[in-house]
């Protein structure tokens, strides 16, 4: 009888999720995602040409276990299939916040309260304005 169990360092299943902020920035960036990101010179011109696209300027992504892991602006219609791509990598859901509810201090809230926060999150519907205004109806007014 023949040994066909096979030597771990031919066939290395080692991958191990990223384990630091760095590392999982890492994973933006090959995706294009650079911290600081800008995707318009004008925010104003921006969504003008963009009127019924979902824009966070500024936007702050979250991660659970981490925060805070990346920054800067989204198209969330344009960019949400690349988000899905990234959090599937990190093997992860991947939430988006408003600048003004991941900064200043309200970055160090604890998590499940930033994540109630979220405007979108890669297990979320395509994001689109008309889908945020919605979300945001049936939030308020039931």
């Amino acid at each position: 009888m023949t040994n066909t169990q096979r030597d771990p360092g031919i066939y290395p299943s080692d991958w191990k999720p990223p384990s630091t902020i760095a590392d999982i920035q890492q994973t933006f960036e090959a995706h294009n995602f650079f911290d600081g990101r800008m995707i318009g010179g004008s925010k104003s011109l921006y969504t003008k040409k963009h009127t019924e696209d979902l824009i966070v300027f500024n936007a702050n992504v979250l991660m659970p276990g981490y925060g805070k892991v990346w920054y800067g602006d989204l198209n969330l219609t344009e960019d949400y299939l690349v988000l899905r791509e990234i959090s599937e990598c990190l093997d992860t859901t991947l939430y988006v916040l408003w600048e003004s509810d991941g900064r200043f201090g309200e970055e160090n809230k604890p998590i499940d309260e930033l994540i109630k926060k979220s405007v979108w999150n890669t297990k979320d519907s395509k994001p689109t304005l008309e889908w945020y205004k919605e979300k945001m109806d049936k939030k308020y007014n039931g």
